[in-house]
């Protein structure tokens, strides 16, 4: 099994304006506007002709805007 994470970032309409296996291609995508979604599944991508959805995507909006906070209050 080969896992890869991949990140959806989603307008307020719920339309897909980006999907990436960059986690920080992501997270900047996300910082661009408000009212953005970001989401994440895994996939199993041994045969990368036909990848496979290991985990549905989980909605990890509030952890990124917590980290991003955080890392703002540090600095």
């Amino acid at each position: 099994m080969k896992p890869i994470n991949f990140y959806e970032v989603q307008d307020r309409k719920g339309e897909v304006e980006t999907g990436t296996a960059s986690a920080s291609e992501a997270v900047a995508w996300f910082r661009r506007g408000l009212d953005r979604s970001i989401y994440v599944s895994v996939w199993d991508e041994t045969d990368i002709e036909e990848p496979k959805l290991i985990t549905d995507k989980i909605e990890v909006t509030a952890l990124v805007l917590a980290s991003i906070v955080s890392g703002r209050e540090g600095a």
